[in-house]
């Protein structure tokens, strides 16, 4: 059976840029199958126990206690775990925490994938930092020194890279299905609050209105309405808790026809009305990390 590409819609809670958790599985726990996906966060994994793989772009590499895993948003991954005791530290940051960390320190290259594999002394510091960032995403979710610590894993984790001795025998290529659409995904980035046409995306990616609507659907597991509504949806939410910008506007910025129908729409998707939601997000009254479906 083919592999299935899925684009997991992952989001953080109002007011959140990043969120950090430890998985652990015990020692009587089953293997973990591969599920290649891909998602609008960026993803950095701080392996302490469990051996298997993992891919990135489509590069197959063992997987170890110790290594270190970044993937930048909408980059391709996927892991696979042998039976047994396996655990790590899950940090999620949202796209534009990154975007400006890299600004911030040019030297780190964050638009790529990396591998890491710490020294002993590196590792003891990425531990003390995973721990401070574990217990203040729990106390205080959106302190200053949440992103600050967030920032200096990222810093650290950067600076333990090396190259990934590929898997033995196991050179196999995936192929990365959404670089397809990458062209209609950046132009929505880059103009968010555009009026783009099916029409428009399909010929950005030289393909037929109706084989990208159909493989749209395929890869991203939504349509590209929907799609296109949530990233909206995502972009104003988090403009809503940034500042006191009028909600009229930052609907109107983000492509609703009216403030009217980005409250139903906003409502729909995050449970809240904006007006709600901004201030659930600067008062902090957060709940969990929130993944949801289209």
């Amino acid at each position: 059976m083919p592999l299935r590409h899925l684009c997991e819609p992952v989001e953080l809670a109002p007011g959140m840029t990043v969120w950090a958790e430890r998985v652990n599985h015990g020692a009587e726990a089953p293997s973990l199958d591969r599920f290649p996906h891909y998602h609008s966060v960026a993803e950095l994994v701080i392996f302490e126990s469990g051996n298997g793989s993992f891919w990135l772009d489509g590069e197959e590499t063992n997987l170890h206690p110790r290594c270190v895993v970044y993937v930048p948003p909408m980059c391709h991954h996927d892991y696979m775990f042998s039976p047994g005791e396996k655990s790590w530290v899950l940090v999620q940051l949202d796209a534009d925490t990154v975007q400006a960390l890299a600004q911030a320190l040019p030297e780190l290259d964050l638009a790529r994938p990396f591998y890491g594999v710490p020294s002993e002394q590196q590792g003891k510091q990425l531990s003390a930092l995973c721990d401070l960032l574990l217990d203040t995403t729990q106390s205080s979710p959106q302190s200053a020194i949440v992103t600050r610590t967030a920032e200096l894993i990222v810093w650290a984790a950067h600076a333990t890279r090396v190259a990934p001795a590929p898997a033995q025998g196991k050179g196999q290529q995936v192929a990365l299905p959404v670089d397809r659409l990458r062209p209609a995904l950046d132009a929505l980035r880059a103009q968010p609050g555009k009026e783009w046409t099916l029409e428009q995306m399909a010929s950005l990616c030289h393909m037929s209105a109706n084989y990208f609507s159909r493989r749209f659907a395929e890869i991203m597991g939504m349509s590209l309405t929907v799609y296109v509504r949530v990233y909206r949806l995502q972009l104003a939410a988090r403009r809503l808790v940034q500042g006191r910008e009028p909600i009229g506007i930052i609907a109107q910025d983000a492509g609703f026809a009216s403030p009217a129908h980005f409250a139903f729409q906003f409502k729909q998707r995050f449970g809240l009305t904006p007006r709600a939601y901004r201030q659930a997000g600067q008062t902090r009254s957060l709940p969990q990390p929130i993944r949801t479906s289209a």
